[in-house]
């Protein structure tokens, strides 16, 4: 399969943000990233910084900028927009401090300020990723914006923009999570009990590549006994070991898309009261995926819904929220917490994401699904309401 997203789409995206940004009387919108947080630099480019930062300046009118360090212009130029449309700048760079590439051209913002505005600067300045821009460029930044100036935080403009999902979006999440599906196999075929943590983790990280993955979108998890009582944390290197719940959750990236995937298993028999458990929350995973998230729905219902659930059956609240929103990062908005007024739409990608814990042993059953006009397509199906014994 292709595992790319269309250039023409990235064009259609950035006229669509440029739409919102002259509603908002903006004249231009940075969005930084860096190797770990990349969303909104992928989502409107398709750059993926690595090493170096990045970024992407987008005008009111016109192409974009991709903003990066001065070692990657032929990684850049890979973009959507061409070599032409991507600028050299120090705040981009690996550190400040590291001297700059020789017979290399930089740039600085208030340069770019005026290259995208024909001349007459940035009076208004949108920033989508606040919380990991580096405080030397947010100063850089007010000092090359106009006198009398501001600069405004836009994230849930890019979030907004990002909920609802294209037909190339979805293939892009469709083939990851087949591919996890894939994975999971390989690992019940090849896992023992004498493994650690980390080196199920290996199995799982070399078989997301073979089945062509570009990786796994977040960290895996392999937690085996008194581990699998945390919903998320760093894999040890403990034994897996026999008759302890064990659960693994990752997901495959795939063309820039997140996926997700969780099951858990046990080597030797599982209790009666595991059981118990599993059936418990395989029927509530069934009517979140397949009943209550529906469209017109307001998250936070669902999410009212699934802790009557948990309090209805003994267990009082849940120790995780209900769902998800998943794409070019694994947990995004619609968000499915308390009070939350996201309206469920046909096109949202969601990751049905439901964690179990008792005071022995914890377990996540996990799997990605479409919001659809009549009904929603669960992208993964394998191994329910199965009680997985190696």
């Amino acid at each position: 399969m292709n595992n790319c997203i269309p250039d023409s789409e990235y064009f259609e995206r950035v006229k669509r943000l440029q739409k919102a940004m002259a509603e908002m009387d903006l004249d231009a919108v940075l969005c930084y990233a860096n190797a770990c947080t990349y969303q909104n630099v992928r989502y409107l480019s398709n750059y993926w910084p690595l090493f170096e930062t990045g970024g992407v300046l987008i005008p009111r009118e016109g192409p974009p900028k991709v903003l990066i360090g001065g070692e990657a212009p032929g990684f850049a130029a890979r973009t959507a927009f061409g070599l032409e449309n991507v600028r050299v700048c120090a705040d981009f760079g690996h550190a400040h401090g590291i001297p700059r590439w020789v017979g290399v051209r930089y740039y600085d913002f208030r340069e770019l300020f005026e290259e995208c505005t024909n001349g007459k600067g940035v009076r208004r300045l949108g920033i989508s990723d606040y919380s990991i821009t580096p405080v030397a460029m947010y100063e850089h930044l007010k000092e090359a914006i106009l006198p009398g100036g501001e600069i405004l935080r836009v994230e849930m403009m890019l979030l907004d923009l990002r909920m609802n999902k294209s037909q190339h979006e979805i293939a892009m999440i469709r083939e990851g999570c087949r591919i996890n599906e894939l994975v999971f196999e390989d690992l019940l075929n090849n896992v023992h009990p004498d493994m650690t943590e980390v080196e199920a983790e290996g199995l799982i990280t070399a078989s997301i590549y073979q089945h062509g993955g570009e990786g796994a979108n977040f960290p895996v998890f392999v937690f085996a006994g008194e581990h699998s009582k945390n919903a998320m944390g760093r894999n040890t290197h403990e034994k897996l070991g026999k008759n302890r719940m064990i659960y693994v959750n990752f997901g495959t990236q795939f063309g820039g898309y997140g996926s997700s995937y969780g099951r858990p298993f046990l080597f030797g028999k599982m209790t009666s009261e595991m059981k118990k458990h599993l059936d418990f929350m395989y029927d509530l995973h069934k009517r979140v995926l397949y009943e209550w998230a529906r469209p017109g729905v307001l998250s936070g219902d669902v999410y009212d819904k699934f802790c009557s659930w948990f309090e209805d059956h003994g267990y009082g609240l849940p120790p995780a929220s209900a769902s998800h929103g998943i794409g070019v990062f694994e947990g995004e908005p619609p968000t499915f917490r308390k009070d939350m007024k996201y309206v469920l739409k046909p096109g949202m990608t969601i990751s049905g994401d439901h964690y179990f814990r008792t005071e022995e042993y914890g377990f996540r059953i996990e799997d990605v699904y479409l919001i659809g006009e009549h009904e929603n397509e669960v992208f993964t199906t394998s191994h329910w309401n199965e009680y997985l014994e190696l």
